[in-house]
């Protein structure tokens, strides 16, 4: 149970290295005091299912995915989106996950445009990798075509009026997802009333 706590979201695996056999993970779920919230993924009985707990449990579940698009704009307070599915990176050439809760939409992104830009939050006592807002936004409008336009446009104007961008990190990303001439005439839009 102190590994439970400790660990926030506790995986079969996570017991190995430590001697204990999985059996004692379903001693505890049938006693009441763990709860199974996946696939191989149990938390302490008590705690509450909120959004940080899901984005958690993808982490340990998907451990060189990111968090990314919709998904990271409710991490960084932009706007509110729906908890499910959760956005998450994969490398280009990654298997997809195979994760039945919670649901997951995938993005593929290789090189730098996967690699750049990843903050990683602690959650429930787990790391989660979640791309930088500027990247999210970024990624937004790469992805554009895939979960709608007004979304991209929606998130820049809200992050902008927020003074949470930094326009050189955004210009940076942008280049790195192929979307400078993509974002610009909305940058300047956005940008010149705000100065």
């Amino acid at each position: 149970m102190a590994l439970a706590n400790r660990q926030g979201v506790l995986r079969p695996v996570d017991l190995a290295p430590l001697g204990i056999q999985a059996e004692v993970l379903r001693r505890l779920l049938a006693r009441g005091l763990i709860k199974k919230i996946g696939r191989g993924r149990y938390v302490p009985a008590g705690v509450r299912m909120d959004p940080p707990l899901v984005w958690a449990s993808v982490a340990r579940a998907v451990p060189n995915g990111v968090i990314c698009l919709r998904s990271a704009l409710a991490i960084h307070k932009v706007m509110p989106m729906p908890l499910q599915p959760v956005d998450l990176a994969i490398e280009r050439r990654a298997a997809k996950p195979r994760l039945a809760e919670p649901s997951l939409w995938i993005a593929r992104m290789g090189d730098e445009a996967f690699t750049e830009g990843v903050d990683v939050l602690v959650m429930h006592g787990v790391a989660v990798p979640v791309y930088s807002l500027e990247k999210t936004l970024a990624d937004l409008f790469k992805f554009r075509n895939k979960i709608g336009p007004h979304i991209a446009v929606d998130a820049l104007r809200a992050a902008l009026q927020r003074n949470q961008v930094h326009l050189d990190r955004l210009q940076h990303y942008a280049r790195i997802c192929r979307v400078e001439r993509v974002m610009r005439p909305y940058l300047d839009a956005l940008v010149t009333p705000l100065s």
